[in-house]
């Protein structure tokens, strides 16, 4: 886990180039405290730079940026790399490299992705099973390659005019290398307020671009731009209609636990200190268990609680950490914890978001634990169903299908939220069913404000929001035959990985850790697993164990996971997970905010009518902070918003 940037120009002299990455590697220290690194080739007017946590190979050998030099049919290749991420299969990625006659120097994963892209190209790209950002420098061509993983799980931002290319591993790093024009996007904001976070490839910055999953720009002498999509997690769902996936209960359960423990035991490499985020729910629990089993000596564990008991998953956490005799830590926070820490999280956020605070105090926990890196239970909800609305999918699908025949004009929707009441979090959101598409399908469960709202609070019209839904729709490719084809849970599980993921947990969950300079892993993003329990049909997902004789309560003649949500990865851990842990109401993990935010004096700053409405719990916390966010002097003037 690393920072990087660079430069790509047509006219800056080595000096100029030199100053502008030192700007970038100073505001992103934090990501890599432990070493910092610069390659520079002024005849092409490169320069890449880089600030490392060391995880792999500790010595100065996994120094970066790397070069890696090399003879291929009598021609000399010589190429370059700033890297940010973990190559979970790089072992055995090398020993097929070395097969093929490559000679590596160290020990780290960094190597083996310069020469795989020597051996196969662009095409190496593909073979990675991880998470990674880099910026590639092909010498030889006079190329440069930036590439992001599959999820979207590292961050990687650009900036592309006449003159230079710019990229880092933050925008503010961007904005810090002097080379780019600081305006504000206006519609960044809009985002912000509709979906809660910021959706790629927008970002704060006119300009300045979030490299979207599953993609890479190859950049000429000119700086000519070739955007490339080399992966689609759409091409796995429902992969069944092919047939090659339909199996019985118990081969599909069995499959699903094997590519489980791969995905752990891959994700434990590390040569630095590495333990386990346990809340207490299914997934940190689940990847509590897999971890103490991938590893001979206990494994480090560590929790958050609170002193409101309604938030607390203690019993849960002691439960688990004692079944695996774990090497336990546990850390209380508090409201004035909270608060005190309210202007280094803003300070901490690269983008405006609703969520990561959570993550900002679990990094906080980490650090004080000794621990460079942590697994985390992110994306587990997303693929396996976890959330309520994955089982209430197909009938609002249905409302959509149904309402749209009377609302052909974006006014209908306006008129159903003022209907249902001006900022009622219940319905309002109902009004975004009256069009027949999948984005507005979406936003009728996830979205933070409807367009009325939003045009309300930023003082815009209602059509300006709308005709950012529509842009946002076509960059997402979303109106096409193939999505509309999914069922509903499938196309929300999509939908998920492409906004609810992409653009607010992975993004906030690595800013928010990497403020403390501490990797996070997520095990159940691994592909290989996404992309087989995206394969299977929904109802699988949604309803596995119900027929399994060995699952009736003979009394009620019910199955025990009938009322669950991730019933397939219940299953498949069902011999290992106590009952305690997934027999219950989700919780899912999150701080007291509605409780502390009613209590400091931050929220003086929400306009008088909210504020009265969230003190009578009219109004969710999460669009409550939002508007905190916003009406934040600090923050905005920090990011010339």
């Amino acid at each position: 886990m690393c920072g990087i940037s660079g430069i790509y120009s047509v006219e800056l002299k080595e000096y100029e180039l030199k100053s502008a990455v030192t700007r970038m590697n100073a505001i992103q220290k934090r990501r890599g405290p432990d070493d910092e690194g610069f390659f520079l080739s002024a005849e092409d007017g490169l320069a890449i730079s880089h600030t490392r946590l060391s995880i792999l190979d500790l010595s100065s050998a996994g120094k970066q940026p790397m070069r890696y030099q090399c003879k291929v049919s009598g021609v000399r290749r010589q190429v370059s790399i700033t890297f940010n991420g973990e190559i979970y299969n790089f072992l055995e990625l090398r020993k097929e490299l070395e097969r093929k006659g490559h000679q590596f120097q160290t020990k780290t994963d960094t190597e083996v992705i310069l020469a795989a892209y020597v051996e196969w190209g662009a095409e190496s790209f593909k073979k990675l099973r991880g998470m990674f950002a880099f910026g590639l420098w092909d010498e030889g061509r006079r190329k440069l390659f930036l590439v992001k993983d599959r999820y979207g799980i590292k961050p990687l931002y650009y900036y592309c005019d006449k003159e230079n290319l710019v990229f880092a591993s933050t925008v503010k790093a961007i904005k810090q290398s002097g080379l780019v024009t600081a305006n504000k996007n206006e519609q960044a904001l809009i985002g912000f307020l509709l979906f809660g976070s910021v959706p790629l490839p927008r970002t704060t910055l006119e300009g300045v671009c979030g490299l979207e999953a599953g993609y890479y720009l190859e950049v000429s002498k000119d700086l000519s731009v070739k955007k490339v999509k080399y992966y689609e997690p759409l091409d796995y769902f429902n992969k069944t209609r092919e047939q090659e996936n339909i199996k019985t209960q118990e081969q599909i359960i069995a499959r699903t636990r094997e590519l489980l423990e791969e995905s752990v035991r891959l994700h434990m490499i590390s040569d630095a200190p590495l333990g386990v985020f346990l809340s207490g729910g299914v997934d940190s629990s689940v990847l509590a268990i897999l971890a103490s089993k991938a590893r001979k000596n206990p494994i480090t564990t560590l929790s958050i609680t609170f002193d409101e008991a309604e938030f607390s998953e203690k019993k849960y956490q002691d439960l688990i950490a004692k079944q695996i005799g774990s090497n336990h830590h546990e850390y209380k926070i508090t409201r004035q914890d909270f608060e005190d820490a309210t202007s280094d999280i803003f300070e901490a956020m690269d983008e405006p978001t609703i969520d990561g605070v959570n993550t900002y105090f679990v990094a906080e926990a980490a650090k004080k634990a000794g621990l460079k890196t942590v697994l985390s239970g992110l994306g587990a909800d997303e693929i396996f169903f976890g959330y309520n609305h994955f089982r209430r999918a197909a009938l609002l699908r249905k409302m959509q299908n149904g309402l749209s025949i009377f609302g052909h004009h974006k006014s209908a929707g306006l008129t159903m939220s003022r209907t249902l009441g001006f900022f009622s979090d219940k319905y309002a959101k109902l009004g975004y069913l009256c069009q027949n598409d999948l984005l507005r399908f979406y936003l009728a469960i996830r979205g933070l404000f409807v367009p009325a709202e939003v045009a309300k609070i930023l003082d815009i019209s209602v059509k300006e929001v709308n005709d950012l839904i529509d842009s946002i729709s076509e960059t997402y490719k979303l109106i096409n035959l193939q999505t509309y084809k999914l069922a509903p849970a499938d196309a929300l599980s999509y939908l998920e990985l492409k906004f609810y993921l992409q653009n607010q947990l992975l993004k906030d969950s690595d800013f928010m850790a990497m403020h403390h300079s501490i990797e996070i892993r997520v095990p159940f993003l691994d592909n290989l697993l996404v992309e087989y329990v995206s394969s299977l049909p929904a109802e699988i997902k949604l309803n596995i164990g119900k027929s399994d004789p060995s699952n009736i309560d003979s009394g009620t003649g019910r199955s025990d996971f009938q009322k669950l949500n991730k019933p397939l990865l219940i299953a498949a851990m069902k011999d290992v997970l106590p009952e305690a842990i997934w027999d219950r109401p989700k919780m899912g993990f999150t701080l007291p905010f509605s409780k502390w935010l009613k209590e400091i004096a931050i929220s003086d700053t929400l306009p008088g009518k909210i504020k009265k409405l969230f003190l009578k719990n009219k109004i969710h916390w999460s669009r409550a902070w939002a508007l905190v966010f916003i009406k934040n002097r600090a923050w905005r003037e920090t990011n010339d918003l």
